[in-house]
Parts: structure tokens; C-alpha cells; sequence
């Protein structure tokens, strides 16, 4: 892609426009667009540091490494103190084992405590290429950070000991990393290899399994407990300087991008950690997972597939190739992609469980709790991590109206895991929604609101709660603090319209449900609430009784729907909206149809002034 690609042929390019184009275009994430117009802009006024800065960034940003450093060359020729133009040339030395001008590169410069631990740390992998070991482990130890960066220091200095075939100083190094932080999966992948190369078998499968207890056993881990299991001796972790430097942009790099607002500079290491090390999986992963949350879907689906057919990590990239479909709109091409997954493993519970979210999400909920049932067969039932599946599978159910399985579901998840909101909730709102068991109900979803208080959906069902209960004070309050949460969700809104009607508060319930009507509420509820705008909820209630129970309810307005209807009105000293409907309709319930007809004439329908005119609906509308 060039300029020409992105301009109209008769448009010529200026400074001021490329640049606004290049802002533009970034803040919307085109990364192409972006660094095609930055570039345009920097052609137009080469020497400018911001231009020369933002346009480096992003072809770092972008993959276009070896684009990167003309600029970078420029931006610390502009800028003796550019620390990141700095890096990257380091980093490019230090892949052609130019180890001595890579340190020098890495020592220039000042830009802040990310950019100086990341350039000490670089600077003793160059010195670890160059043979000088204890140089290296010095830079290491000596380099100061925020408290995290102890168990990321003794890791690296075991790595850079382990390349210089120093084995027992290396497990030293990481047996107190290890100890620092058991839960990093690269510091314990680096534990069990170390400790299996020095014969200590057991303890590697035991630092192994303890991690894959945790919820978190990759692949990665995974293929490495078999290799062991298998009596073969693990290969070290980095093979070289180059592979022991990109393995410290891979952290970095995949650490920031999980941070708030740290995707962009996270996305510049793993680029980085790729060209020192283009066959890093993990750092493939991780770039295209960063590419993914950014809604860069497309991109993220082309890294993604880069991760080789025989990787362990292969079927991980492929479910979340599936997922990007998913979110573009292609919930079809996903569910094929899953199923195909599922037919080459029929026990994995992870792919199993996703195409039953994708079928629950698409409401098709009898093909969802199918899958869930199936994910459920080849799971430890009892294991406190399924609570979720239960969960899933009681949603689907629910929605199936086979509340007995629905409801056994909601309570093996509740066993499973206690203090869940959203299954404590979703059970208890039931409950009290279906008339059953009120009372506990209530509790379910009071002990939910003090979990997650802030959570507008949760404290609707406690106000529904409440109007089953008929406190309809008590339902008032805290549905109003539910539309302060989620002012935008139709079924609040309608809640709330109910519980204003049983208190007395019958014009702020037509609002009420006026605003739930026009939030697009669910195709079910639309009836009712456009029923109870045309009848009020008193004679809505009353018809589903007479319905349910066979009987007839008798229309008041048939008489005053015979009688001459005016097309206007002139509000009188002494008329309210509902002495009006009951005049012209036989119903003052009816009031809310003068309300709905004149909103930008009644500004407040409490107080109408005498002299204002109105518009009169004819009788048929007014049913």
C-alpha cells in the first residue's frame, strides 16, 4: 500500500494533512494507514523529532523492522537521547554479533525506567555473546527496578549462566527465582529443564504439575512434562544471546501488553523479539493475542496462522483464529472451524465448551447445552474450575424452559463455587421471577449485590425482588439505582416503569416504560409493555389473568369508542390528563396515549396549564 492507494489522484499531499490523516488513521488503529501517512509527513519536514519518532514507532509497530532503523539512525542523530532508537540499533548489532558496538548502543540514552531496565538487560545478553559472562551477570544484578523485576533478573541470570555451561550456578539462580514466583510459566519451564538436565527428575515433574494445577497448563508445559516423563533430557531454553535477548522482549513485551494503555509499546517489544528470534512462538502468540484485543482481527488471524502445523500451540491458534471469525461477524465460518477441532479431538473440553458458548450466543441454546453436556463428560465433575460450565449449561436450559435441569445446573455451580454474582443471581432472579421460592431468591440475589454492588443487572433483581415481594418502596429504590448503572437497558427501564405504577407513581411509570419501548427490548416483552402504555398495568395484569384462567374482562371504553372524538383540546382550569382520558375514553388509565401524542408539549404531565392545546387520539388508537 502507498500513498497513492489512500489519496484521490487529484489530492496533493501537504504537511498538515498528512499528519492530521496519520492521527486520524491511528487513533482508529490503521497501523498501514498510519505509518503510510507519518511517513508522507516526515518526507515533507525530515528533520522533525516528533514525526521522525511517531513514523519509527510504527513501522516497528507495523513488522517493518529493518525499515525501523534508517529512522532510528536519523531520530538519535536528531536526538542523542532517543533511549528506543537507541535499543533498536542495539538490537540489530547485537543479532549481527556486533556485541561491543550493541553494548555501546544500549548505554546511550536515558528515556525512563522501562526503556533503561530493558536496555541493561540487552546490554548483558551482548555481553554474554561476547564471551564475558561475569561482565554479564554483573550489568544483571547490579541493574535496579520495581519489585516484580527480582524473579525476572535471577531468571535471566540463570539463562545467561546455563549458555555459558555454568549448570550448577544456574540452578542456583533459579531455584530463588522459582521460589520468588512458582506462577511464572517461563520461570518454571526453565526450572524443571534445568533441574532435569542436572538429575533432579522428580522435583521438575512436581514444579510441573503444581503449575498445571493452577489452571494453567499449556501446551508449552504440557509437551515439556511428557518429553520428561519420557526419561529425555530438555534442551536449555535459549540457545544463543540472540534467542536469550528476544526472550526478554518476549517478557517484557507480553507483561506491557496486558497492562492498560501498554498494548502500543508492548506491541513494538514482541516485534522486536521476532526479529531477534523469528521462530518465538510464544512471542508469535502473544503479538497476535495483543493484535486480537486491539480488535485487529484480520492481522491477529495472520500471525496467528504463522504458528506451524506440528507446534503444540497450533490448535491454541487455531481456536483463536475461530474466536476472530467469531468477532467479525462469522460465527458460521467459526462453528465450522471449531467443529473440524473437535472431530480431530472429541475430549477437549475447551474447544467443546467454545462451541457451545458460540451456539448459546446465537440463541441456539439445545445445540449449546449439547455441547456443554458433551465438555461436561470429559471433565473431573467435581472440580471447582467447571463451575462455569454448569453455569453456561443452566443458561441454556433456562432459556429451553427446563427449569428442573436448569435449576440442578445453577446449584452445582453454586457448590462448586460459592461466591459467584452472576450464578447466585441468575438463580435467584429465577426464582423469584417464576413465583417459586421467593424468599430464597431474595437471598441468593442480596448475597450477589454485596459481591458486586456495582452491577446494575444484579441490582434489578433485587428490585424485582423486592416488587414480587410487593415492597414496591423498597423496589423503587433500587431499581432507580439499577438505571443509574444501566440507564440504556430496556428491561430496568420496564421494571422500574412496574414498580413506580404499584407506588402510586403512575405518570412516571408510563415514562418509564415509554423509554424501555424505545431501547429495543426483546421481542418477547414488547407486547407486554406496549399493552400496558395502551391499557396501564392494572388492566394488563387483569387480562392475563382472565386469559390464564378463561375468563372475560369487560372493556370499559367500548361506549365512549362510539362517541364523537375531538382532534384537539383545550386544557381547563381543574383538568388533569387522567380526568380527560376518562371523559373521552371511559379510562383514565388511558391518559398515557395523551402523553405519548404530545411529548414536546407536556414538559411536565403533573402540571398542565390551563389554555395549552392538545391532540386528542381517536378511540381505535387509544385501546
Amino acid at each position: 500500500m502507498t500513498i497513492a492507494d489512500l489519496l484521490p489522484d487529484d489530492v496533493e499531499t501537504t504537511l498538515s494533512g498528512s499528519y492530521l490523516a496519520a492521527m486520524s488513521a491511528a487513533q482508529a488503529r490503521d497501523l498501514d494507514a498510519a505509518t503510510i501517512f507519518f511517513e508522507e509527513a516526515l518526507s515533507l519536514d525530515p528533520k522533525n523529532p516528533f514525526l521522525l519518532d511517531r513514523t519509527f514507532t510504527l513501522l516497528l509497530a507495523n513488522g517493518k523492522v529493518e525499515q525501523a532503523f534508517p529512522i532510528a539512525e536519523r531520530l538519535v542523530a536528531t536526538s542523542d537521547i532517543s533511549r528506543m532508537g537507541q535499543i533498536a540499533l542495539g538490537i540489530r548489532a547485537l543479532k549481527n554479533k556486533n556485541y561491543r558496538d550493541s553494548a555501546e548502543r544500549l548505554n546511550k540514552g536515558d528515556r525512563g525506567e522501562l526503556a533503561n531496565l530493558t536496555a541493561s538487560l540487552l546490554a548483558a545478553w551482548a555481553a554474554a555473546g561476547g564471551g564475558e559472562t561475569d561482565a554479564a551477570l554483573k550489568i544483571v544484578e547490579t541493574t535496579q527496578g520495581p519489585p516484580w523485576f527480582e524473579t525476572f533478573k535471577l531468571f535471566n541470570m540463570a539463562l545467561i549462566a546455563d549458555l555459558a555451561g555454568r549448570q550448577a550456578d544456574a540452578v542456583a539462580y533459579i531455584e530463588k527465582s522459582y521460589k520468588s514466583d512458582p506462577s511464572a510459566m517461563r520461570v518454571v519451564e526453565t526450572y524443571a529443564r534445568l533441574l532435569a538436565r542436572a538429575g533432579r527428575v522428580t522435583e521438575a515433574k512436581v514444579a510441573l504439575d503444581q503449575f498445571a494445577k493452577t489452571g494453567a497448563a499449556l501446551p508449552v508445559i504440557q509437551e515439556l512434562s511428557a518429553e520428561i516423563a519420557a526419561g529425555k533430557k530438555p534442551a536449555p531454553l535459549v540457545a544463543s544471546a540472540t534467542e536469550g535477548a528476544a526472550e526478554i522482549l518476549y517478557g517484557l513485551g507480553a507483561a506491557l501488553s496486558t497492562q492498560k494503555g501498554g498494548d502500543d509499546v508492548g506491541t513494538v517489544y514482541l516485534r522486536l523479539s521476532l526479529y531477534l528470534n523469528p521462530k518465538s512462538e510464544l512471542a508469535t502468540m502473544a503479538l497476535a493475542e495483543v493484535l486480537r484485543s486491539s480488535e485487529d482481527f484480520a492481522r491477529s488471524s495472520k500471525i496467528y496462522d504463522k504458528i506451524p502445523k506440528a507446534s503444540p500451540l497450533r490448535r491454541t491458534a487455531d481456536m483463536q483464529i475461530a474466536f476472530n471469525a467469531d468477532a467479525e461477524g462469522k460465527r458460521a465460518d467459526a462453528i465450522k472451524d471449531l467443529k473440524k477441532l473437535a472431530v480431530s479431538d472429541p475430549k477437549d473440553p475447551e474447544v467443546l465448551t467454545s462451541l457451545g458458548t458460540l451456539y448459546r450466543n446465537d440463541k441456539r441454546y439445545a445445540e449449546a447445552a449439547d455441547y456443554y453436556s458433551k465438555a461436561l463428560a470429559v471433565i473431573t465433575p467435581d472440580d471447582p474450575r467447571n463451575w462455569l460450565l454448569y453455569y453456561f449449561r443452566g443458561i441454556a436450559y433456562e432459556r429451553l424452559n427446563e427449569w428442573p435441569k436448569a435449576e440442578a445446573d445453577f446449584r452445582k455451580s453454586i457448590q462448586l463455587s460459592p461466591n459467584r454474582p452472576d450464578v447466585l443471581n441468575y438463580l435467584g432472579y429465577s426464582l423469584v421471577d417464576k413465583g417459586m421460592n421467593v424468599d430464597e431468591g431474595t437471598a441468593l440475589i442480596k448475597k450477589a449485590v454485596n459481591l458486586k454492588p456495582d452491577d446494575g443487572y444484579i441490582v434489578d433483581s433485587l428490585g424485582w425482588a423486592y416488587y414480587r415481594l410487593g415492597h414496591y418502596d423498597e423496589a423503587v429504590a433500587q431499581l432507580e439505582r439499577a438505571i443509574s448503572l444501566r440507564p440504556d437497558d430496556a428491561a430496568i427501564n420496564d421494571h422500574l416503569g412496574d414498580a413506580y405504577w404499584k407506588a402510586g407513581r403512575k405518570l412516571e411509570a408510563t415514562f418509564q416504560w415509554m423509554h424501555a419501548r424505545d431501547l429495543n427490548p426483546e421481542p418477547a416483552d414488547k407486547p407486554r409493555i406496549l399493552a400496558k402504555l395502551a391499557k396501564g398495568l392494572d388492566r394488563v395484569d387483569e387480562e392475563r389473568v382472565a386469559s390464564a384462567t378463561g375468563n372475560t374482562v369487560t372493556d370499559a371504553t367500548t361506549a365512549a369508542a362510539a362517541a364523537p372524538m375531538p382532534t384537539t383540546l383545550t386544557i381547563k382550569a381543574g383538568d388533569s390528563l387522567w380526568k380527560i382520558a376518562e371523559k373521552l375514553y371511559g379510562n383514565g388509565e388511558l391518559y398515557i396515549r395523551l402523553i405519548d401524542l404530545n411529548r414536546g408539549k407536556l414538559r411536565n404531565p403533573n402540571r398542565i396549564e390551563p389554555g395549552l392545546v392538545i391532540e386528542v387520539p381517536a378511540p381505535d388508537s387509544a385501546k
